[in-house]
């Protein structure tokens, strides 16, 4: 037999209704923290120069092709306040590198310096990188006849 005389919660007081209703709830909630991120950190995908970029392409695998042809490899040593790179290869006579410092994730952190040579094939510079983990780097001569492009940690 059914008890009629027990009142009936009201539906906001109920558990199904309020936990159907929580769900959605924080599926929008989510979305909105998501698209507020979203707006804040936005990527930098594309450079406002990319023709330009693209059209250099051949310049640099020119550069690129020059370095395989002399051989050069290099050895890059990065330690908290210094960068060296090691160069291997023949006709080695600049006295200056130019390197480029490219962070993969955040482009604020990127970096040119001149690496100033100290040994026969040793060019070093003072530099304090903003973040650990994966760099590209590019190295050129002073002359800009070859580069070299690789990455290092």
């Amino acid at each position: 037999m059914l008890n009629t005389d027990a009142p009936l919660k009201p539906w906001y007081k109920q558990f199904w209704p309020c936990f159907l209703f929580f769900l959605p709830l924080c599926a929008v909630v989510a979305g909105i923290i998501t698209f507020f991120i979203a707006q804040n950190n936005s990527p930098v995908l594309v450079s406002g120069d990319y023709y330009k970029e693209g059209l250099a392409i051949n310049a640099s695998k020119r550069l690129e092709d020059n370095a395989k042809t002399m051989g050069l490899s290099t050895k890059i040593i990065s330690t908290a306040t210094t960068l060296t790179v090691h160069l291997n290869g023949k006709n080695l006579d600049a006295e200056n590198l130019f390197v480029r410092l490219l962070h993969p994730a955040f482009d604020e952190f990127d970096t040119a310096l001149v690496l100033t040579r100290i040994a026969d094939n040793v060019f070093q510079a003072h530099v304090k990188l903003a973040k650990s983990g994966k760099w590209y780097i590019s190295i050129k001569d002073q002359t800009n006849e070859w580069e070299i492009n690789t990455t290092f940690y």
